[in-house]
């Protein structure tokens, strides 16, 4: 339970390194299309997130505890990444487009250093690229209608130069990044300094301990005017630098043009990647830790963005792959939770936040998402001529 409300809370409130191996794959790589494709298990997860959606587009997953605000969010995300069940994602827009205050602003119940009231970074990025998707337009979203452009730019050096709202402990990596996605996707170039500041939390050189080099991990704060070190990935109190924030990281570089930091990201993943047992091949948020879906589904994306292949070749453990090995969290069993995924520390129950985002992973889809086709508008009514005598 602990660990559950941990990886929540951060996640969602929410030396010398070899190089060589990375690089080559880097530039040699196939590059994959960042866009959904349709198996027979995104499919089921896909099902099964529609099947979540009520009349009113709203969503309330029994035994989840985010709010219904928030659980409608995750199954629009996944519905959005993989473009099937257009009527239950047009029904979650609907609903989110009633309560768009109720995701991005701050009601004080996260983890937050951000004032109560104000509007949280990333659920406002996270929005905007969904509206886009869905083929809205992010400057005049919601009812009454709001401008999540201008919102999200007017939290820009807020607290911190260079950076959106208030640098959380938690996720600031994340935040930034989302933000950043959010605004190329919309055609706005963020500030450089905005660009600048996910690539300077890189774990790179100086004193860095050597597990951390090459990834991200939440925040790095500053002493003085020099940013701290990393800190090694400890998978056992869920510090340091893990794969979620290095996946964010080299998604948003990728899109604002900045790859120089991408290859080391590569080699820091690769230490990360589980190389044996049942889930050879998958991710865990810290290395050393044990895989789940969730962060392989992250890396799955990172990958994609970075050219590489995420079904085997460099990424290949004992004839598996990280898409490979993301199935083996569905469930599978006849009945109502068919098609959803677990959290590996949960085995057999369904987790929406395993499942939306695991999706993504699924449909080999990462950030921006693709726009999504129009919905063809029902035929009309064939015309019967009246005939007066």
């Amino acid at each position: 339970m602990i660990k559950q409300f941990t990886r929540a809370m951060k996640l969602f409130r929410r030396g010398t390194v070899v190089l060589l191996v990375a690089s080559l794959a880097y530039l040699a790589g196939p590059v994959f299309q960042v866009s959904a494709v349709t198996t027979t298990d995104s499919t089921r997860t896909s099902d099964w997130l529609a099947a979540q959606v009520g009349p009113d587009g709203a969503v309330n997953v029994p035994g989840e505890t985010f709010s219904t605000t928030t659980q409608t969010m995750y199954v629009a995300n996944g519905l959005a990444a993989s473009g099937q069940h257009r009527d239950a994602l047009e029904r979650a827009m609907g609903y989110i487009a009633l309560h768009v205050d109720d995701w991005v602003v701050n009601d004080g119940s996260g983890s937050t250093v951000a004032p109560v009231g104000s509007d949280l970074p990333e659920r406002l990025g996270e929005l905007i690229l969904l509206v886009r998707t869905v083929g809205g337009d992010p400057t005049s979203f919601g009812s009454p209608a709001t401008n999540l452009l201008t919102r999200v730019q007017a939290l820009y050096g807020v607290s911190v130069f260079g950076f959106y709202g208030y640098q959380e402990p938690y996720s600031a990596v994340q935040d930034q990044s989302f933000v950043v996605m959010a605004l190329l996707a919309s055609g706005i170039t963020p500030p450089s300094a905005a660009v600048q500041w996910i690539a300077g939390q890189q774990c790179i050189g100086g004193t860095n301990p050597t597990g951390a080099l090459g990834g991200w991990q939440a925040f790095r704060a500053n002493t003085g005017n020099a940013l701290n070190d990393c800190d090694a990935p400890d998978s056992l109190n869920y510090v340091g630098a893990d794969t979620n924030s290095t996946a964010f990281a080299v998604q948003a570089l990728k899109a604002a043009g900045q790859t120089a930091a991408i290859p080391s990201a590569l080699t820091f993943l690769h230490a990360a990647q589980t190389t044996s047992g049942p889930q050879a091949a998958g991710f865990p948020w810290f290395t050393g830790g044990d895989p789940d879906p969730n962060s392989t589904a992250l890396v799955i994306q990172a990958l994609l963005a970075s050219g590489q292949s995420p079904t085997g070749g460099a990424w290949a453990v004992n004839g598996s792959s990280p898409f490979a090995i993301l199935s083996s969290w569905q469930i599978t069993t006849p009945g109502a939770d068919f098609g959803s995924i677990y959290a590996s520390w949960q085995p057999g129950i369904p987790s929406l936040l395993a499942t939306y985002q695991g999706l993504w992973g699924l449909t080999l889809t990462a950030f921006p998402f693709p726009v999504l086709p129009a919905v063809p508008a029902p035929d009309a009514p064939p015309v019967v001529p009246t005939f007066t005598g």
